[in-house]
């Protein structure tokens, strides 16, 4: 009888824990996912701005473009991205 009360009480405990932490997780999980959209939107705005390629080949201002390259290859490659079976 008493065991029983004590293991009902540990499930309850690590069920709520468990979801707390879940509930966690995947609020960070979104906050990285629109941090990586905010990149992404700013990388297409960039590359419409220097159409030409003036400011990406420049050495200041070409630091910026592939810095921000390289932060979106880097989010990219934190998520599994789903594709669509034919």
């Amino acid at each position: 009888m008493i065991i029983e009360i004590i293991l009902t009480i540990i499930i309850i405990t690590l069920g709520i824990t468990l979801f707390y932490a879940l509930r966690r997780i995947n609020q960070y999980e979104d906050i990285i996912v629109d941090f990586q959209n905010i990149i992404r939107f700013a990388s297409e705005k960039m590359k419409q701005v220097d159409s030409a390629g003036h400011y990406e080949s420049d050495d200041e201002t070409g630091f910026f473009f592939e810095e921000i390259k390289k932060l979106q290859i880097l989010l990219d490659s934190l998520f599994e991205t789903e594709q669509e079976k034919k």
